[in-house]
C-alpha cells in the first residue's frame, strides 16, 4: 500500500528535517551565492579553504601540525576510524606522517557541499565506527539562459603576506555543460601573537579541476570530473620535516539517472581512479643528525552503484554495492655523514581489496513518526607485496606476506518523531567495525614528534567495535532553528600505541619505541548545539555554535586529542550589498590530558574577528569588495589539538575582491 495523501502532503517538511537530523551539510557559494542564511558563517568569504568552514562546524575538530593540512576530528574520531572521501571515492594520502589528509586535496571553489553523518549514519560510504565527511564536487551547470558565467576573486592576508585568487567559470550549451575553477595560495611564514615569525610555516599550492556534463534525455546525465592539486615547499612548524611536493591527481566518470515516477526512482553509477605522490624535506631545517628522504605514493581505483526504489507500502528502499583497490608505499633513506646511505621501507608495498553492500530502509511508521534502519557488510583483504617489506617484519615474527580477510559488519537503527510541527526528536543507536589502518598494521619504525616515540606496527591486530548511540532535538520555526546533540560511542578493541621495552629506537633522540595493539575499551561522550535566529526581516541574523566532548579509556586515562569545550558566536547586519559581521571564538582550557602520549595542559582562550563587505552592480555583473581583521586583540593562542602548542596566526588583516559576471 502506497503513503497516504496526507503523508505525502507531509513528507516534503519531514525530509527536510529528517536531512537536517542525520546529517550536517555546509553548501558551497563560488559562481551563485547560496540563498541558505547560514552559509555565510561557514564560509566566511570565497577565498576560505576547506579547513576553514570544517573548523566552524559543530562536531569538527581539526589537528593542526601545519598552517595547512589539518587533519580532521569527527566527535574525538580520526584516521582510519572515519571516512573521508571526495565525491563519495575513496582516497587516501601517502604521508606517514599525516601530512596530507584528503581534504587538503579539495578547494571550495570546486565543491557544492560537505556532508557530514556521525556514528553508524556514515556507513554507506565505508565501514566505520566515527562517521564520513564527503566533499561533494560541483557540477557543471545546464543552463540555457545563463550561457557564461563565473567569478573571480584574489585577496590578500597580512599575518603570513599570503597572496591567494579564485577562479569559477561555467559555460553551457542546451545539452552540455563545463566547469573549470582554479585557486592559487601561497604564503610566507607567519606572525604569533607574540609578534615573533614562526619559522617553516609557509606555503604554495595550486588546485585546478574541469567538470564536464552532458544530459543523455530529461532524466539521465553523464559526467566526468578531473581534479589536480599541487603544493609544495609546504612548512609544518611541529614536525622535524617539511613537504618538498604534494601532489593529486583525481579522475572520475558518473551515470546518473533520476526519474521519481519509476520503480527505479534514482540511480548513479560511478568509476574512478586517483593517485596521490608526496615527499617529506628536511632540507631547509638547520643541519641535523642525519639527512632524511621520505617519498610516499598512495594508488586507488574503485566504482560504486547505488540506486533507490520507488516507495511501497511503508518502506523506502536505498541500496549501494562498491569495491576499490588501494596500493601504498613509502621509504626512507638515511644520510649519515662519512657513512653509506641507509635504505628502510616505512610503509612496505602493500595493497588491500574491498568490496562492500549497503542497504537502507526508511520505514513511514505514521504521519508523525519513522523508523530507519541501516546495513552494510563489508569484505576486506590486506597483504604486504614487497620482498623487502615482507623481511623487515619477519624481523618481529611477523608474516605479512600472508593475506589478512577481515569481514566488518555495520548496522545502526534510527526513530524519528515529529512532535509538534516545530519540534522534532531524532534516535539513532548501532554496532560498527572499522579495520586498523596501513600505519597500524604495516608501519614501520614511524616518528610521532609529539610523544617522541618511533612507532611499529602490528599486523595482527583486531578490528575496532564501537556501539554508538545519539539523541537530537530539533526546533525549528520561520526565524529561529535550533539543534541539541547528546552522543555517546563505546569502543571495544581501542587501538593505541605501547612502549616496548625490546627495541631500540631508530630515530637519534627518540625516548623508545612503541607498537600498536588493541586495549580492552574506550568510552566517549559529548554534546552539541547550534542556533540561527533572524530578526528586523532577515537584516539580522544571529550564530551560535558549541561542542564539547570527554573521553577515557578503560583504566579511566583521558584519551589524546580531545578538544575542550568550543563556543563560536556570530552576529551578522545585512542590508541588500552591505554586510557587517563580528564573532567571537572561545575555547575553554584542556587539563584532561594524556601526559604519556606527550599532552600538556592548554589554557583557554578567547578571540575576536570583524568582518564587513559591500557590493556593487554593474549591469549583469556585481563586483563585491570585503575586509576584515581576525583575531582582533592578537592573543597568543594555540589550540589543543595543535601539536607542540605552536602559536596560531596573530592578528590577521585581510581584503579581497570579487567580480561575478
Amino acid at each position: 500500500m502506497f503513503l497516504s495523501t496526507s503523508a505525502a502532503m507531509a513528507q516534503a517538511r519531514q525530509d527536510s528535517v529528517i536531512r537536517e537530523l542525520s546529517l550536517k551539510e555546509v553548501q558551497i557559494h563560488t559562481i551563485k551565492k547560496s540563498k541558505q542564511p547560514r552559509t555565510a558563517f561557514y564560509q566566511s568569504s570565497m577565498l576560505a579553504s576547506t579547513e576553514d568552514i570544517l573548523a566552524r562546524i559543530e562536531g569538527v575538530n581539526l589537528i593542526r601540525r601545519g598552517p595547512v593540512g589539518m587533519e580532521p576530528v569527527l566527535r574525538g574520531f580520526s584516521a582510519g576510524q572515519i571516512n573521508v572521501v571526495i565525491d563519495g571515492m575513496r582516497i587516501f594520502g601517502a604521508c606517514t606522517d599525516k601530512m596530507d589528509p584528503v581534504t587538503i586535496y579539495t578547494e571550495p571553489v570546486n565543491l557544492k557541499s560537505i556532508d557530514i553523518r556521525y556514528g553508524g549514519d556514515g556507513s554507506g560510504m565505508g565501514a566505520t565506527i566515527g562517521g564520513t565527511l564527503n566533499l561533494k564536487l560541483a557540477d557543471a551547470l545546464i543552463d540555457s539562459n545563463a550561457r557564461f558565467t563565473g567569478s573571480l576573486a584574489s585577496g590578500y592576508y597580512s599575518a603570513a603576506t599570503a597572496v591567494q585568487n579564485v577562479l569559477a567559470m561555467n559555460y553551457s550549451e542546451k545539452r552540455w555543460a563545463i566547469r573549470f575553477s582554479g585557486v592559487y595560495r601561497k604564503g610566507g611564514d607567519y606572525l604569533d601573537g607574540e609578534n615573533k615569525r614562526v619559522n617553516f610555516s609557509q606555503y604554495g599550492k595550486l588546485n585546478t579541476s574541469v567538470s564536464g556534463k552532458y544530459s543523455l534525455n530529461k532524466n539521465s546525465v553523464i559526467k566526468a570530473d578531473l581534479l589536480f592539486d599541487d603544493g609544495w615547499n609546504i612548512g609544518f612548524p611541529a614536525l622535524p620535516m617539511d613537504v618538498g611536493y604534494a601532489k593529486a591527481r583525481i579522475g572520475s566518470v558518473t551515470y546518473e539517472r533520476n526519474d521519481p515516477v519509476a520503480f527505479l526512482q534514482a540511480l548513479e553509477a560511478k568509476i574512478y581512479a586517483n593517485s596521490v605522490r608526496h615527499a617529506m624535506d628536511d632540507t631547509h631545517r638547520p643541519a641535523g643528525t642525519i639527512h632524511m628522504d621520505m617519498p610516499g605514493q598512495s594508488h586507488t581505483a574503485g566504482a560504486f552503484l547505488q540506486f533507490r526504489l520507488r516507495s511501497s507500502g511503508k518502506h523506502t528502499i536505498r541500496a549501494k554495492t562498491d569495491f576499490y583497490y588501494n596500493s601504498v608505499r613509502a621509504e626512507m633513506t638515511m644520510y649519515p655523514p662519512d657513512a653509506a646511505a641507509m635504505f628502510m621501507l616505512t610503509w612496505p608495498n602493500n595493497h588491500q581489496m574491498v568490496a562492500g553492500i549497503f542497504v537502507e530502509d526508511e520505514m513511514y511508521v505514521s504521519d508523525k513518526s519513522r523508523l530507519g534502519l541501516k546495513l552494510r557488510v563489508e569484505v576486506a583483504q590486506a597483504k604486504v607485496t614487497d620482498d623487502v617489506g615482507a623481511q623487515q617484519f619477519s624481523i618481529m615474527g611477523y608474516d605479512v606476506q600472508r593475506p589478512v580477510n577481515r569481514i566488518l559488519k555495520n548496522a545502526n537503527i534510527s526513530y524519528t518523531r515529529f512532535l509538534s510541527s516545530v519540534l522534532t526528536v531524532y534516535l539513532s543507536t548501532g554496532f560498527n567495525e572499522r579495520s586498523p589502518t596501513t600505519s597500524e598494521r604495516y608501519g614501520f619504525y614511524l616518528f610521532n614528534q609529539l610523544d617522541n616515540h618511533d612507532y611499529m606496527g602490528n599486523p595482527l591486530l583486531k578490528n575496532e567495535q564501537a556501539w554508538n548511540a545519539e539523541c537530537n532535538l530539533l526546533y525549528a520555526t520561520k526565524n529561529l532553528s535550533w539543534k541539541l546533540s547528546v552522543f555517546g560511542s563505546r569502543v571495544g578493541n581501542y587501538i593505541v600505541g605501547r612502549t616496548q621495552s625490546g627495541l631500540s629506537v631508530m630515530t637519534a633522540g627518540a625516548s623508545g619505541v612503541r607498537a600498536y595493539q588493541n586495549i580492552p575499551s574506550a568510552t566517549l561522550f559529548g554534546a552539541e548545539s547550534s542556533v540561527n535566529y533572524q530578526i528586523l526581516n532577515k537584516h539580522l541574523i544571529i550564530n551560535n555554535t558549541w561542542k564539547w566532548l570527554q573521553a577515557k579509556d578503560n583504566e579511566d586515562t583521558p584519551l589524546p586529542l580531545i578538544s575542550p569545550l568550543k563556543i563560536m558566536t556570530s552576529i551578522r547586519f545585512q542590508h541588500r550589498t552591505l554586510f557587517f559581521q563580528a564573532e567571537s571564538e572561545i575555547s575553554t582550557k584542556q587539563d584532561q590530558i594524556n601526559s604519556d602520549f606527550g599532552e600538556t595542559f592548554s589554557p583557554g582562550y578567547m578571540l575576536l574577528h570583524i568582518r564587513s563587505g559591500y557590493g556593487f552592480i554593474l549591469k549583469k555583473n556585481r563586483l563585491d569588495f570585503s575586509a576584515g581583521i581576525e583575531n582582533l586583540f592578537n592573543k597568543a593562542y594555540a589550540d589543543h589539538l595543535d601539536w607542540g602548542a605552536t602559536l596560531r596566526p596573530g592578528r590577521n588583516i585581510y581584503g579581497l575582491i570579487t567580480l561575478k559576471f
